[in-house]
């Protein structure tokens, strides 16, 4: 380990500990002034991640990202590509954000494979291409990105998707679930409880709803609050189904928002059990990846974010 690499380990460190943070930030902008490309990266970070030990900055974070990424750094290519994808902090431009993911995606950076994937498939600053967004996903699966298995799942439990395929998509998702990514679980918990390529399963989807639950997914709270409510796959218990669909809907899961307003007026019309069953109609409708990228898997992927929940 070089001198620089030492800088900037001992600057991580110190930032993991609330009573040494003010002094790790120092080590990273020494670290980062002194020409260590993670540290520019990292340093920008702060600047942009609520709780760190600094006053937020977006427009600093940006320029840290471009100056590690001028220098070649992968993981700030990439942040300069997220930038410019969300177009929070500088004007939204799909063809930089392209231009930054696709550098950063071919030096092997996962995450920004995933994103360029999306690009791809959408046609977000670029012509649609699905073969060429399936090919960018598979690299990105290759290294284990949550956020990728999850999308090419999506492609591949696509019913109107002339790639479909149930098996290689229930393989996705439960690779993602076994690494503990929360929505992996109710893709898993849909398709067991849908019956897509298996015999339908409740007793099994709610299972996977409990433990997605667990994590605090939205939609998992939903679905299990649906199947405690109609006696699915558990015994029938109106206060737990309630306690759920309450906390999907303080989350803002629209579905348990509006479900929640139409319980009384659904009970008088006496439409429970017939084709006009809510929970019968429910399909994948969250806003999965292929959608809209999770606005926090990205951070997860580096090195500082999280580390400022504590507060």
């Amino acid at each position: 380990m070089n001198s620089k690499e030492d800088a900037y380990a001992a600057a991580l460190k110190l930032l993991e500990n609330k009573d040494t943070e003010m002094e790790g930030v120092t080590a990273l902008k020494n670290a980062a002034e002194e020409g260590d490309t993670r540290a520019m990266c990292e340093y920008g970070l702060l600047f942009n991640t609520p709780g760190a030990p600094v006053t937020q900055n977006p427009n600093e974070a940006f320029q840290w990202y471009l100056k590690s990424a001028e220098y070649g750094d992968d993981r700030g290519q990439f942040y300069v590509g997220l930038s410019y994808y969300e177009g929070k902090i500088v004007e939204q431009d799909h063809a930089s954000a392209l231009k930054w993911f696709t550098l950063s995606a071919e030096k092997g950076y996962a995450i920004a494979q995933h994103y360029l994937g999306h690009m791809y498939y959408h046609g977000n600053g670029v012509p649609q291409d699905e073969r060429e967004a399936i090919r960018w996903f598979k690299l990105s699966v290759d290294r284990e990105c949550n956020e990728a298995r999850v999308a090419l799942g999506d492609i591949y439990s696509n019913p109107k998707n002339k790639e479909v395929n149930y098996d290689l998509a229930f393989k996705l998702y439960s690779s993602a679930m076994a690494a503990k990514y929360p929505i992996a679980y109710y893709k898993v918990g849909m398709m067991h409880y849908q019956g897509d390529g298996r015999p339908p399963n409740y007793i099994t989807a709610s299972k996977c709803f409990r433990e997605g639950a667990e994590l605090e997914s939205m939609e998992c709270y939903y679905m299990l609050g649906m199947m405690y409510y109609q006696g699915r796959g558990v015994e029938k218990d109106t206060s737990r189904a309630y306690r759920y669909l309450n906390l999907a809907d303080q989350r803002g899961y629209q579905e348990a928002t509006e479900f929640l307003a139409k319980i009384d007026s659904t009970r008088k019309k006496k439409t429970w059990g017939t084709n006009n069953d809510p929970i019968r109609n429910t399909r994948l409708r969250t806003p999965d990846l292929l959608s809209f990228p999770e606005d926090d898997s990205a951070p997860k992927k580096g090195g500082l974010f999280g580390l400022f929940k504590r507060k």
